[in-house]
């Protein structure tokens, strides 16, 4: 996870939020509330956000769009126990994330509250750095996240930063980038692909910047 800045809202929420909001707020059937509900996935609301994660999920920083579409994400959940249904259109309150990240084994509708070493860690208003120790151990090569606060370590949990597939697929990656990393100060080629996996767009980017 990585610090990202905020787009400008998009031209469409600017100008419907107001209104798809009182529609969902108003909607007296669970059919009418599907339908006012739904209108955050608009596609230049989508757009906006592949183009402001660079296509990668906000949480695990795996690329998306070349596999699947992704999943317009509410930080603040919009249905479950913790319903925030005003923060639905709200646009600080979404993020892209993966449908593993956003799924129903790991985040979903969960939200730790303060209470519970909440909230989680929001890539757009807090620091992740601040949050997470990215490590690479060369001698088991595997590349882990670590929470180093409470809401780091409950973040971790709630995404699951560090389940099997994902820390497979990631350490496989960053085992690469340390050869790189080796050779950067002697080869100009290793030290600009080095220089190019920490730029925003890349997967991984905080192991790489970590390196």
């Amino acid at each position: 996870m990585i610090k990202v800045a905020r787009l400008p809202k998009p031209k469409i929420l600017a100008e419907k939020a107001g209104e798809w909001q009182r529609a969902l707020l108003s909607a007296d059937t669970e059919l009418k509330r599907a339908r006012a509900e739904k209108k955050y996935r608009h596609r230049e609301i989508k757009k906006s956000h592949v183009h402001m994660f660079c296509g990668k999920c906000a949480y695990c920083e795996s690329k998306i769009t070349h596999v699947d579409y992704g999943h317009v994400e509410h930080f603040r959940p919009k249905r479950g126990p913790k319903a925030r249904p005003d923060l639905t259109f709200e646009w600080s309150n979404l993020l892209l994330a993966c449908g593993i990240c956003n799924g129903a084994e790991y985040k979903s509708d969960r939200f730790p509250e303060e209470a519970e070493s909440g909230p989680p860690v929001d890539p757009c208003e807090d620091d992740p750095a601040d949050h997470f120790e990215f490590h690479f151990d060369p001698v088991a090569k595997l590349a882990s996240v670590y929470g180093t606060t409470q809401r780091g370590v409950a973040t971790e949990e709630l995404v699951g930063l560090n389940r099997p597939e994902l820390r497979e697929y990631r350490s496989k990656y960053i085992c690469r980038l340390a050869v790189l990393a080796q050779y950067a100060a002697v080869n100009d080629e290793a030290a600009t692909l080095l220089r190019e996996a920490k730029q925003s767009d890349a997967e991984y980017a905080a192991f790489a910047r970590r390196l």
